[in-house]
């Protein structure tokens, strides 16, 4: 974590592309060590997950999911690969050292541009995994009509995600659809409750989507209306990735609204 003073907030330059496009990307923010200490302990959490008592797991829409109320965390499972991790959400209270990693300036300064504030707390983290050749697709979406049923300030989230790998068009490497999040929230699938929240792929041109190929220790900073997916993993290495999310600060936790979490500090303010 960078104990110098400056501020790593983005510029004119990025701000207007921020708002052109809806996301900004930079590149080399965290060195080849950073990202390879960081994916230790993303390695060791899920160890610790893995060998813990298992809960149920439930399809809900086109994911697999088991909720662990004594870890406090969701463990998301590759549907057809039941055995394989593909997520774990909420985890800063698990892992002392990934909880400092959301804290870091390299990610919480950006953020300001895109929540609209100087002030934030943390909203929810989410551990991405995409192992070699088991890991699956994340469907196309937006963050809001997920978090908008539980919170009054989800427009203003803004999420920062870590590359802790190369990511290539092989190993499902993230796609966004720039200036799509002008338009507010798209329309969502009807057929079935179930798919609620998810995009009606039928009312959107996927031709809009740009991959982000992006070296290991990269981030890229975007907000909760921006439409993005990425495909399966079909390379012979893991692609693994953080999110951190953020929102002003004062609001709790997204797993404090939904029970898991106890009212605690967990939406402390990051002011430096």
């Amino acid at each position: 974590m960078p104990t110098e003073a400056r501020s790593f907030e983005m510029g004119a330059a990025e701000r207007l592309r921020l708002a052109e496009d809806g996301y900004v990307v930079r590149e080399g923010v965290f060195s080849p060590a950073e990202s390879a200490e960081i994916a230790a302990a993303c390695e060791d959490l899920i160890a610790r997950l893995q060998a813990a008592r298992r809960h149920t797991k439930r399809r809900v829409g086109s994911y697999m999911f088991e909720i662990s109320r004594e870890a406090a965390a969701v463990v998301k499972w590759e549907p057809f690969s039941p055995e394989v991790v593909q997520a774990i959400e909420a985890f800063a209270h698990l892992s002392p050292r990934l909880r400092d990693c959301g804290l870091d300036r390299r990610l919480v300064d950006p953020c300001k541009a895109i929540v609209g504030e100087d002030d934030l707390a943390l909203f929810t983290e989410k551990l991405n995994l995409k192992r070699a050749r088991d890991g699956g697709q994340y469907i196309l979406h937006q963050d809001f009509p997920y978090w908008e049923p539980m919170s009054p300030v989800a427009a203003q989230v803004a999420t920062a995600m870590i590359f802790l790998d190369d990511a290539t068009l092989e190993n499902g490497c993230l796609e966004v659809a720039p200036g799509s999040h002008t338009a507010g929230k798209w329309p969502l699938r009807t057929d079935a409750a179930e798919f609620g929240r998810e995009m009606d792929v039928g009312a959107f041109d996927m031709s809009r989507l740009r991959p982000l190929e992006v070296p290991a220790g990269s981030v890229v900073y975007f907000g909760a209306f921006l439409v993005h997916r990425s495909l399966p993993n079909r390379s012979g290495g893991d692609r693994r990735a953080l999110l951190y999310s953020y929102q002003p600060a004062g609001h709790p936790h997204l797993f404090e609204l939904h029970g898991l979490l106890p009212q605690a500090a967990s939406h402390t303010s990051l002011r430096s």
